[in-house]
């Protein structure tokens, strides 16, 4: 017997009259080779029920969940590399029925095996504007393995802009494609840098996303996918966020980023991303004091690429050592920081300094063993950069 035969058996395309209604989502978080979390909210405390399967087996499986508002439904189990359906079931609270709120699909990570993927990459969006929006419409035309976020979601951090700056905008690939967000500045709010800043995560940003539990979430963290590792790192102490972690050496993130580098040889791709700056010519450009504690650390263990925010202009370095152009051992750093917030010009010349453009913009990767391309496009869907790189 169908496992929904459990259900009472009513399912419509929209919602009937006194049924729960979605408030938010569904949106995917922290997906591995065989996991995925699916959130959402409804408006009112309700249970739900959740099935899924490789498609087109949509329900295979059903996980029922307790009556509350916001809704945290981990998937165990899956299949790598495997597209899988999922419908999301409410209650019609008139009657015993329940009526089908959404479906869609994603598609689990694949392993070592397959060392191909691709994703999409971009910054500093929390906005609400017209470029965000007329981006995040070019962002949907594509479909990425997971999307990285180099920090600023929020213009002021609050919840309560939330779904205006972020869960709106990007709702369709939420649905199909796992976000990875670095914290920005902004994310901790306005007293980010006074005692009265204390708490503000736990309250804003904690409750309502799932991180990797690799680290210290939802500060850093690292996830794998095919045969690649990414590390998203907290860098807002350097800019005086009061309750950021430290990322000096001999700290406790500095020693966990060391320790999970060295894990890392087998690894073909490493990328670290970044919210404050390495080597940036816009408004805020390089962090000095991130510089010497960081850049040791990055060409002693071989990263490949660090993506970073801050600064809203889209900036890519030539490969750089030490503030001089190396194009043997250095790093590219790619500031994808064009999201949508007000954007900045170059401030400054520099010869390690490749392509700046302050236009809005996102990035695409595709890797295919061991070669890189990035495509970065404006808000128009024009190409304004590429870049490549052969390993």
């Amino acid at each position: 017997m169908r496992l929904l035969a459990a259900l009472p058996l009513l399912a419509l395309c929209c919602a009937p009259s006194l049924a729960a209604q979605l408030e938010r989502g569904p949106y995917l978080e922290n997906m591995t080779r065989d996991m995925v979390t699916v959130r959402f909210r409804v408006d009112a405390a309700s249970q739900a029920w959740l099935s899924y399967g490789a498609a087109p087996d949509c329900e295979r499986f059903l996980t029922p969940t307790t009556a509350v508002k916001e809704q945290k439904v981990p998937l165990f189990g899956l299949l790598p590399d495997t597209t899988h359906c999922y419908r999301l079931y409410l209650p019609a609270e008139a009657s015993t029925a329940v009526y089908k709120a959404f479906e869609g699909s994603f598609t689990t990570f694949r392993g070592e095996d397959k060392p191909y993927f691709n994703f999409l990459a971009f910054g500093d969006s929390g906005s609400g504007s017209e470029e965000q929006l007329a981006l995040a419409a070019q962002m949907a035309r594509f479909s990425p393995d997971f999307v990285l976020h180099t920090g600023d979601v929020l213009s002021e951090g609050l919840e309560e802009m939330a779904d205006e700056e972020y869960f709106q905008p990007y709702a369709p690939l939420l649905a199909r494609a796992p976000f990875f967000l670095a914290l920005g500045n902004h994310d901790y709010g306005r007293d980010l840098k006074t005692p009265a800043g204390r708490g503000f995560l736990r309250a804003n940003f904690t409750p309502f996303h799932s991180t990797p539990l690799t680290g210290m979430p939802p500060h850093y963290y690292f996830f794998d996918v095919a045969h690649a590792r990414f590390f998203v790192l907290d860098t807002n102490d350097f800019y005086g966020a009061k309750f950021a972690p430290v990322l000096t050496p001999g700290s406790k993130q500095y020693k966990w980023l060391e320790r999970f580098l060295y894990k890392s040889a087998d690894k073909t791709w490493k990328f670290v991303v970044v919210h404050e700056p390495l080597y940036s010519t816009g408004a805020h450009g390089p962090t000095e004091q991130l510089v010497a504690a960081l850049e040791p650390l990055l060409h002693k263990y071989k990263v490949d690429l660090v993506l970073q925010g801050h600064d809203h202009n889209y900036e890519r370095t030539h490969p750089v050592k030490e503030g001089l152009v190396d194009q043997a051992g250095g790093i590219t750093y790619l500031t994808l920081a064009g999201g949508g917030s007000p954007l900045y010009i170059q401030r400054r010349n520099e010869d390690w300094s490749a392509k700046f453009l302050p236009v809005y913009h996102f990035a695409v990767f595709d890797v295919k063993d061991k070669h890189l391309k990035m495509t970065v496009y404006d808000k128009a869907g024009d190409v304004v950069d590429t870049f490549e790189m052969q390993k």
